[in-house]
């Protein structure tokens, strides 16, 4: 004989378990016309292969500088899908 009991075998659908969610943390807003990050609008081609934040910098952003790479930036969307297809 088991000692253990046999538990009820549940009629109907399983019940749904509540799992809480994490808050999302927010940080405080930043103040009127001072931006906590700057975005740079675009990225050198270096910095891009590297898959590494540019700073933007002209004419050489500070990646390239101290590695002593050229740091070429292109024109254009269109630019950059040309130097992509073979």
């Amino acid at each position: 004989m088991s000692r253990h009991s046999a538990l009820p075998s549940p009629s109907g659908p399983p019940s749904k378990i509540a799992i809480p969610r994490l808050e999302r943390r927010r940080d405080p807003p930043a103040q009127a016309g001072v931006s906590s990050k700057q975005r740079v609008s675009r990225a050198c081609l270096s910095c891009r292969a590297r898959k590494i934040k540019c700073n933007g910098l002209l004419p050489r952003c500070s990646n390239c500088y101290e590695n002593a790479s050229p740091c070429v930036y292109a024109s254009s969307r269109k630019d950059r899908l040309k130097t992509c297809v073979p």
